[in-house]
């Protein structure tokens, strides 16, 4: 299933939300955690399956067979989405059904590692989004990163860029693909030229 929340596409979005702006940018390392999803996966099979063979079950050659179809089941249907719809689908409920299949031989920590990895991977893929309203600045570092408008010496969108530089020379720049066409580049500059000023005094 393919994660609705997560926006793949190379292009940020940004709307204009009351008396703030809202800018979801693209996730540029969803695939290498789509890859180390896919990992977490096949180690966990091997697990359980080399468990299967440690303790002569019966139903290993299917085992083997249901998982090995899964499993390339997944690979394709991410590639078909990649190339479609320039999307990934979500592992997230796959990580989570495995690290419950430990139970079956009595290893709480193998679904508590699970567990684990279920969340990181949830937190990696999650959808991006800088607010930016006449209050603050919220960043979206894990967790989220709120910026007081007095940390900030300048914060500007320009030729598709959005820049927050912070006055302890930290700065983050995000390209905004065809920004022009998503938010009024001279409106939101004023916007933040007034906030920056009223928040100077």
């Amino acid at each position: 299933m393919s994660d609705p929340t997560q926006n793949n596409s190379p292009a940020a979005i940004a709307t204009e939300a009351g008396p703030g702006y809202r800018f979801v940018i693209p996730n540029a390392r969803v695939l290498i955690y789509q890859v180390f999803a896919y990992g977490i996966i096949f180690l966990n099979m091997l697990g359980q399956l080399l468990m299967d063979y440690q303790r002569n079950s019966p139903n290993l050659k299917i085992s083997v067979l249901v998982c090995v179809l899964l499993f390339v089941m997944f690979i394709f249907r991410d590639v078909y989405l990649l190339r479609k719809k320039n999307a990934l689908q979500s592992l997230g409920i796959v990580i989570l059904i495995l690290g419950f299949r430990w139970y079956q031989y009595a290893l709480g920590w193998g679904f508590a590692i699970n567990v684990l990895l279920w969340f990181l991977y949830l937190v990696a893929r999650r959808q991006l989004v800088i607010n930016i309203t006449v209050e603050e600045i919220r960043y979206p570092s894990f967790p989220v990163k709120k910026i007081a408008w007095n940390e900030i010496s300048n914060l500007v969108l320009k030729a598709d860029i959005l820049t927050i530089d912070l006055k302890n020379n930290k700065i983050y720049q995000h390209f905004i693909k065809d920004a022009d066409q998503i938010v009024s580049e001279t409106i939101f500059n004023e916007f933040c030229r007034k906030q920056l000023a009223a928040h100077s005094r």
